[in-house]
């Protein structure tokens, strides 16, 4: 699993949160740059699921979603910006989450995201 969020408070607890419930973290990174070399690195692992916050460190993780796409990476958005995200997505209908978000809703959601 990836986890971009620039918020490092929210990252770390995201990263903790889902460690206990039995995944993997890939990062977590802050930005946008980060995410896109990470998933395009044949030596690191690709992830089989990402949680996005939308406004980050170097813009919108539009790009970032757009490639997890292309490579069949199920992902979902948790963000306080749930129309920027449908406004920039219309085309992939994404999953979006609007901060703050339960953390057993997000746990049933990746659950639902890699079937």
């Amino acid at each position: 699993m990836m986890i971009l969020e620039d918020d490092p408070f929210i990252a770390l607890d995201m990263e903790g949160v889902m460690e206990d419930a039995g995944y993997d973290i890939i990062g977590p990174v802050a930005s946008v740059p980060e995410a896109l070399k990470l998933i395009s690195n044949d030596n690191e692992p690709t992830p089989d699921v990402a949680l996005l916050d939308f406004y980050v460190t170097g813009g919108t993780s539009e790009f970032v979603a757009r490639e997890l796409a292309k490579q069949g990476v199920p992902f979902m958005f948790l963000t306080g910006n749930a129309d920027d995200v449908r406004k920039c997505m219309a085309d992939h209908d994404p999953l979006i989450r609007s901060k703050p978000v339960q953390i057993e809703r997000i746990i049933k959601d990746v659950k639902t995201l890699l079937g």
